[in-house]
């Protein structure tokens, strides 16, 4: 077998799963049982929707009672409530008396003036005017007082009805992307606690998770092809490219964590499918190569009548070798298969 050229590649395999752009756990603000779902897995979900409802049977009693609490602080603020007109009845009594009073004080001064009436008869009805005029501004004050007292109240009961409602829209799981419900973790009728995870969303378009193992990160670049095949999909290759790798060793997984494009169309293509995957680390064209199982200890093969060579080798996958030095075309290797 004589060395030969051609075209070789190097990649990275890799293992991995279908996952979304966006992708997101969604917890309970509260503890409840679970009593409604609004949607089911696969659903296209907005942000902003209910999603779950957990029990909340003494919350919204207390949105009720601040219902109540706050309509009846608007309906004593109103213009026709009891209280109010009440007190507006006594400052048009008042002022009716004070522009009387008023009368008599004017036409005592003038009798003052002839003598027709006392300096105390004048002293009595000029006291009188002024008392009237007390008493409309103590009258007026009141209304003030009221008014404002009234209105504070239904900014507090306002208050505590935002309050209310808003403890109870804990009670309700939101989206909080655009996105599709994987899956749900909890059953209508279990228990929530508070922090608990309830369902799993994804967002935006499809990517492929690949784990790496340590010895390999090292090769792994950006933007680099990766050769992608689901187990969906036998003998289907798609391709795609590095966008994205995880700066830190996973622990759990025991690899390195990278993500990659997803060519083709993608809209079939199931959440958490599995997949094996080649990343192109190196590609040459026009080398010398020899089959991968004609190299012995990582360095040297085997001729035609048992020499031995040593060479130097470039880039290696599981078919094809690259000579860089100690071979030309005119070798002939001998299979160490056969020795």
């Amino acid at each position: 077998m004589h060395p030969k050229k051609t075209a070789i590649i190097d990649a990275v395999f890799a293992s991995g799963h279908i996952i979304t752009d966006h992708e997101y756990q969604v917890t309970a603000n509260t503890e409840g049982y679970l009593i409604k779902s609004f949607v089911d897995e696969g659903d296209t979900v907005e942000a902003g929707m209910p999603l779950f409802q957990l029990s909340n049977e003494i919350q919204s009693e207390n949105v009720s009672n601040a219902k109540v609490n706050y309509q009846d602080a608007i309906r004593k603020l109103g213009v026709n409530a009891p209280e109010r007109v009440q007190l507006e009845l006594q400052i048009e009594q008042a002022h009716s008396q004070m522009l009387l009073d008023k009368k008599n004080y004017h036409r005592y001064q003038k009798l003052l003036a002839t003598k027709a009436v006392s300096q105390m008869e004048f002293e009595k009805i000029k006291l009188q005017y002024e008392n009237s005029v007390r008493n409309v501004d103590i009258q007026e004050k009141a209304l003030s007082d009221l008014v404002n007292s009234l209105e504070l109240n239904a900014q507090n009961a306002r208050t505590q009805l935002s309050i209310q409602q808003e403890t109870n829209n804990d009670y309700f799981v939101f989206a909080t992307i655009d996105g599709v419900p994987l899956n749900t973790v909890k059953e209508r009728g279990e228990l929530v606690r508070r922090g608990e995870v309830v369902a799993a969303i994804g967002g935006g378009g499809k990517l492929a998770k690949l784990y790496v193992a340590e010895e390999d990160i090292h090769e792994v670049r950006l933007a680099q092809e990766v050769i992608i095949n689901l187990n969906t999909e036998k003998g289907k290759m798609r391709t795609g490219a590095i966008t994205k790798i995880y700066p830190s060793f996973d622990e759990a997984e025991q690899s390195f964590i990278v993500e990659a494009s997803l060519g083709g169309d993608v809209f079939n293509i199931y959440h958490n499918t599995q997949l094996q995957a080649n990343i192109i680390v190196n590609e040459k064209e026009d080398v010398f190569v020899i089959p991968s199982w004609f190299l012995l200890d990582g360095d040297s093969v085997i001729l035609k009548g048992g020499e031995r060579r040593y060479i130097e080798v470039g880039i290696t996958n599981d078919q094809w070798i690259e000579v860089l030095e100690g071979l030309d075309q005119t070798d002939i290797l001998q299979e160490p298969s056969a020795l």
